[in-house]
């Protein structure tokens, strides 16, 4: 029966997401929301060690996640790598300190506070309502509680296509509350605060806030389905932009109008000061004999720089201790390419040649910073996870990917041109 994979997670969730309402709920939808003991301390972990090689075009490295640092492909341990620990503790009952912190290769442009998965302290006057509030998860997603914890998934990380450009974490409060009706359980979660997201393979991290949103999430024994939208605000810039921006509105004050007008329009692509983002999204988990469905899909929309749809559906069959997986995944941006104007010959004759040669540079810049946000490909994934041990599993999944021109943001040192790449990874995951 697949409700021994279930149980994993189950288990796993119950014993290092006590307060976490992912983990409680799915006790939850068992046998109850469970109490905590009068006063308890918990220490837990989990970690992962891997071999990830990819081969794709020419000076491209493979990145989990577009927080992590340049790298130039090949064969890495530092993809997927990484070790946790948990602290909990629980004075009472109603009251519980949670930290966790995740240690693997970051980027030097992220802080030492990205290390800190989570900080917060919970209240659960009752045992269907919670109040949470530090540093939470952006409980929006599937894989929301455990993205860091593989030992909790049977592939080798989430659907990069999805999740490689999403927040995580959040600086602010949730509140949620959870109903029983008849055989399923219902969850309603609503949470505020800021949070933080940018390539970090270069300078370009901006603050998101506010960030404001709430969750629906409906279980039974066999299907979860969750649902929620998202407002983000989106209040400065990346600093690698910075200079652009500022050139792009001073060309727009030139009185040429229709060098003014694309100066304008360049502009408003790159601009993301006083701007925001609302993400629309919708899951579903099946699990059934030995069998587990999933599938995510997202839309982003507001300024024109975070339009995106994501979304991926897989499969996995378990035999014994073997489960066998497929799936398939995909990101698009819309409205690319942008094209570089044309400004040297109308600036040429009123500011003369060498000036106008600097504007037209300053064009072409912005032409290529809108380009290169671009996220276009698509994924075809199959794999295979041993659980050996009742707290270990090694996995192995091969990945083919296709990128489309203009497409290359997930990657380092991506170019503007299409290419396919192959990806092969093998890693231990653990918990303890």
């Amino acid at each position: 029966m697949f409700c021994w994979y279930r149980s994993k997670i189950v288990a796993y969730s119950a014993f290092i997401l006590l307060v976490s309402c992912g983990g409680i709920n799915r006790v939850s939808a068992q046998s109850g929301v469970p109490e905590l003991p009068e006063s308890s301390v918990r220490i837990s972990g989990f970690g992962t060690l891997g071999l990830t090689h990819s081969s794709g075009p020419d000076g491209w490295g493979y990145r989990r996640a577009i927080s992590q640092p340049q790298n130039d492909g090949g064969t890495r341990a530092d993809t997927d790598s990484r070790l946790g620990v948990q602290l909990n503790y629980a004075p009472s009952v109603q009251f519980e300190l949670v930290g966790q912190l995740v240690a693997t290769r970051r980027s030097s442009y992220a802080p030492l506070s990205d290390s800190i998965e989570w900080a917060f302290a919970a209240y659960r006057p009752q045992t269907d309502l919670t109040f949470r509030i530090g540093r939470l998860n952006i409980d929006a997603f599937l894989l929301a509680n455990y993205r860091n914890v593989g030992f909790a998934y049977h592939f080798t990380r989430p659907p990069v296509d999805f999740y490689a450009s999403l927040p995580h974490t959040l600086d602010g409060a949730d509140i949620s509350k959870t109903l029983q009706f008849d055989n399923s359980l219902w969850r309603f979660k609503a949470y505020g605060g800021k949070s933080r997201s940018g390539d970090l393979s270069e300078n370009a991290r901006v603050a998101v806030k506010p960030v404001v949103g709430i969750t629906t999430t409906r279980e039974t024994s066999e299907l979860t389905l969750r649902a929620g939208v998202a407002y983000s605000g989106l209040s400065d810039n990346p600093t690698v932009l910075k200079p652009i921006i500022s050139g792009l509105e001073s060309i727009s004050a030139i009185e040429i109008p229709e060098v003014a007008e694309q100066a304008r329009q360049l502009q408003a692509r790159l601009d993301n000061s006083n701007a925001h983002v609302v993400y629309y999204t919708l899951s579903a988990r099946y699990e059934v004999s030995d069998w587990l469905w999933t599938f995510e899909v997202t839309k982003v929309k507001g300024h024109p720089s975070a339009h995106m749809t994501s979304g991926y559906a897989g499969a996995g069959k378990r035999f014994d201790a073997v489960t066998l997986f497929a799936g398939v995944s995909l990101i698009s941006s819309p409205n690319l390419p942008s094209f570089t104007p044309e400004w040297s010959s109308a600036l040429t004759s009123v500011l003369g040649e060498s000036e106008a040669q600097k504007i037209q540079r300053l064009g072409s810049a912005a032409e290529f910073a809108i380009n290169k946000s671009g996220a276009n490909q698509q994924s075809y994934s199959v794999g295979a996870r041993w659980d050996f041990h009742s707290n270990m599993a090694l996995k192995i999944q091969w990945d083919h990917i296709q990128i489309d021109h203009y497409g290359g943001r997930l990657w380092a040192n991506a170019t503007m041109a299409s290419g396919n790449a192959n990806v092969t990874t093998v890693l231990l995951d653990f918990i303890f």
